[in-house]
């Protein structure tokens, strides 16, 4: 399995010569409203006037075992890859990638992502093969399946609802009363207090919403509604999204190689209080390989990104 291929070496050389420092460019203006739609926040980066370094997407390295095509890969910062969509940033009922294509690659269903993001996600699997991993579903690999497949990629509004509808539904009628997932949100003296002390066995509609949303994004505030995301999966782990897909060797591979391809793990271990959802080590986003790179390694998040 692949090991790190981005080179840093020029990137200290350039930062020594910069007295250290080296500076991303000016991002995009976190405060647009997303209500305006995908073409409001898709104004070309400027770079500041400023500070003329280099930013670690341009000076980084990058080599691959398989034949990619690294042009797919760099956006030059387009801010329409760089939109940024959660609980306080949501997206209006119309909005929707301009272009869309059906996935090609191996998915557990029939599914769209935006143009671009698609051709860089097939750059990844290619490079993933290369370094070993199983990216196909084969009747001829035997007992071993496939070591990743996407399993969610672009969701409209209107899906997004219904997802969501299900989830609340599901927590109101948890098979023994409560969910980890309750427990986890709602706290044990919570439920205690509120519920297995009055003899409720079910939570109310409002505690379901409240569950759900610790995991799950109301329709408007879920990135996959951009196209720009996919959800990855093993075929061992039943079509079911857990925390043990990071214990795969295709999150191992992820971890340490998807921001050369342009992908980020959107809702990382430990920054849940900034993305406003729980950690998923299957959700990664595209963003272009120049600031995959520079949220990697500035150990960021999209919206720590942003802000900066």
């Amino acid at each position: 399995m692949r090991r790190n291929k981005t080179s840093l070496l020029l990137l200290l050389a350039l930062s020594l010569l910069f007295g250290g420092c080296v500076t991303p460019l000016e991002k995009t203006d976190t405060e647009t409203s997303n209500s305006q739609g995908f073409e409001s926040v898709a104004q070309s980066k400027e770079e500041s006037s400023s500070d003329t370094s280099p930013v670690f997407g341009e000076v980084a390295e990058y080599t691959y075992d398989a034949d990619v095509n690294e042009a797919v890969l760099t956006t030059g910062y387009d801010a329409r890859y760089l939109i940024l969509v959660n609980k306080e940033k949501p997206l209006s009922r119309d909005d929707e990638p301009a272009e869309r294509v059906l996935l090609s690659c191996n998915t557990t269903y029939d599914m769209e992502l935006e143009s671009r993001a698609a051709a860089a996600l097939y750059e990844m699997l290619r490079e993933m093969a290369a370094d070993g991993l199983d990216v196909d579903n084969d009747a001829d690999d035997g007992a071993r399946g496939y070591d990743v497949a996407v399993t969610s990629a672009y969701r409209s509004y209107t899906l997004q609802e219904e997802l969501f509808a299900e989830y609340i539904e599901t927590e109101m009628n948890y098979p023994g009363g409560f969910s980890p997932d309750a427990y986890r949100a709602l706290g044990y003296y919570y439920i205690q207090k509120e519920y297995k002390d009055k003899g409720i066995t079910r939570l109310t509609a409002a505690d379901a919403r409240r569950v759900a949303k610790s995991y799950s994004a109301e329709a408007g505030k879920s990135e996959h509604q951009t196209g720009l995301c996919v959800d990855f999966i093993t075929e061992d782990m039943n079509n079911s999204l857990t925390t043990v897909f990071e214990e795969k060797p295709a999150f191992a591979w992820l971890s340490e190689n998807a921001h050369a391809f342009g992908f980020i793990l959107r809702y990382p271990k430990g920054k849940e209080e900034i993305t406003g959802y729980t950690y998923e080590p299957w959700h990664y986003r595209f963003v272009g390989r120049e600031v995959a790179t520079e949220i990697y390694l500035e150990g960021l998040t999209l919206e720590e990104y942003l802000q900066k």
